[in-house]
Order: structure tokens, then C-alpha cells, then sequence
């Protein structure tokens, strides 16, 4: 069981008391975190986190360093399969979207990651 997060803050229930997730909510929690933090960001476990704010837009073959990246940062997550990426350049380059169909638990979930 976790605490419920929303835009980087704590999800409170009408009597201001915290919002607890837990199963796919929580697993799906846990993998947003893992991708969108900054690898070696986090004082507490500097392993926790992604690379992939580190990708060059303009490089060849960017949905395979996606893919490569996002399948390192949810290795130690066994209920947890990265069945496609793709990403979506926004702004001339200022922006990254990556669009992820995961299976959670044999449950399939899109994300969208922005960069």
C-alpha cells in the first residue's frame, strides 16, 4: 500500500486525510515515479529514476533508446511488461512525448511520458 500522488503532491479524501492506492494503482504509481524521475535525482536511492530526460530528439531510432531505457528502469518489476513505445516530437524538438502500452499483471494500461 502507498499514498496516493497527483502532479507531486498527496491526494487527500474530503476530510483532508490521505489517499491510499494499492494493487494496479499502486503498481501503476510506482512505474510512472520510476519513469519520470530523474535518475540519481532522488537522495534516498540514487538508482531510482529514468534516463529518459537524456534522449536526443534527433537521434535515429529514438523509440528503441526509449524502449531500451524504460525497460532498464522497470527491470526489478517482474509484473511489469513494456509491450510498445512510441514517441512523438512537439514544438520543433522543445518537447517529448512517449506514448507506452504496458501490461500490469496481465492488464493492459497506455501511459504518455512527457519529456
Amino acid at each position: 500500500m502507498d499514498t496516493a500522488l497527483s502532479n507531486g503532491d498527496f491526494l487527500l479524501d474530503s476530510r483532508n486525510k490521505l489517499i491510499q492506492v494499492e494493487g494496479y494503482n499502486e503498481l501503476l504509481q510506482q512505474v510512472l515515479i520510476r519513469l519520470c524521475v530523474k535518475k540519481g535525482s532522488f537522495v534516498y536511492d540514487r538508482n531510482l529514476g529514468s534516463n529518459l530526460y537524456k534522449l536526443d530528439v534527433n537521434s535515429q531510432d529514438i523509440n528503441n533508446k526509449a524502449l531500451s531505457i524504460i525497460k532498464e528502469s522497470l527491470s526489478d518489476m517482474p509484473e511489469i511488461l513494456v509491450k510498445r513505445v512510441y514517441t512523438e516530437i512537439e514544438n520543433s524538438g522543445d518537447k517529448l512525448n512517449i506514448d507506452i502500452l504496458l501490461s500490469i499483471n496481465g492488464e493492459e494500461k497506455d501511459v504518455v511520458i512527457k519529456i
